[in-house]
């Protein structure tokens, strides 16, 4: 009888967590544009990446959503940046994680370009500085399987305390930062990344069904038919990376799926496909 009942727990796990399960009903995302154009980093082409005026810029240029990377201080303060270590974006050595706002903030987050300076944003200051109509994709920026940075934790109540629930997507490519948003806020909009995953990779297509996300993000080379089904199968919608040619913008915003693609050129991303935001 114990192993009867061990059998059936087990396939209602199972059945519960590869057919049973929905995703969030993620409307509101595109109640005001029913595309969205991130502008991946921000303006980068123009201005220095993850920075504000990076995406103040890609605003101007005609995007109505931003991605952009969170790291959590070692004091415990939410910023803007992409890279594990300091070396590329600021010419300083060290980890992002390792060090204090004071400290980052005391960096040069233009480093590469010629006369400029700018500081390493907080992500508070970046949500200030933007219109509200501004939709955000959050790629929480942890690795690791037990959370010692807590930055999706930390991001959860940053959405909370900016009622950002409506605008907000949290997106990474660790499955574990998604399993611990959907613990602390169900209603929180998540989204997988990939990039080439493995057939036993979590990542994978038949993965995502452990991580229960509300979107995909696929990369653009990774699009394949196993992506395709199960977002026409859960109704999930895919907002594609990092896409920079005319033709493939195109390509991809003809399917129906497909409710947003992100890309390095904020300016050629809006007038390639500014008609499917208006």
């Amino acid at each position: 009888m114990f192993e009867l009942l061990l059998l059936l727990s087990i396939l209602t796990i199972l059945l519960y967590h590869f057919f049973i399960w929905k995703p969030l009903d993620t409307s509101v995302l595109y109640k005001n544009h029913p595309f969205l154009l991130f502008a991946h980093r921000g303006a980068q082409l123009k201005e220095p990446e993850n920075t504000i005026p990076a995406f103040k810029q890609a605003i101007a240029d005609g995007c109505n959503a931003i991605e952009l990377d969170v790291y959590r201080t070692k004091d415990g303060h939410l910023i803007v940046f992409h890279d594990n270590s300091l070396e590329r974006i600021t010419g300083a050595v060290g980890r992002v994680a390792e060090k204090t706002l004071t400290e980052l903030q005391s960096l040069n987050a233009a480093n590469h370009w010629s006369g400029r300076t700018e500081r390493i944003p907080t992500l508070k200051a970046v949500v200030d500085a933007v219109p509200d109509h501004v939709v955000f994709n959050f790629e929480i920026k942890n690795f690791s399987f037990f959370s010692e940075q807590r930055t999706e934790l930390e991001l959860v109540r940053f959405i909370h305390e900016n009622d950002l629930r409506d605008r907000v997507i949290l997106s990474s490519f660790n499955p574990l930062n998604i399993w611990r948003v959907k613990m602390a806020d169900p209603s929180i909009f998540t989204a997988l990344l990939w990039y080439n995953p493995s057939l036993f990779s979590l990542r994978h297509p038949m993965g995502v069904h452990l991580s229960h996300p509300d979107i995909f993000h696929p990369y653009m080379d990774n699009l394949n038919w196993g992506v395709r089904f199960w977002s026409r199968i859960k109704h999930i919608p895919m907002h594609v990376w990092v896409v920079n040619e005319p033709e493939r913008m195109e390509q991809f915003a003809r399917e129906p799926m497909i409710k947003g693609i992100m890309s390095d050129d904020a300016e050629r991303l809006a007038k390639t496909l500014g008609y499917k935001v208006k």
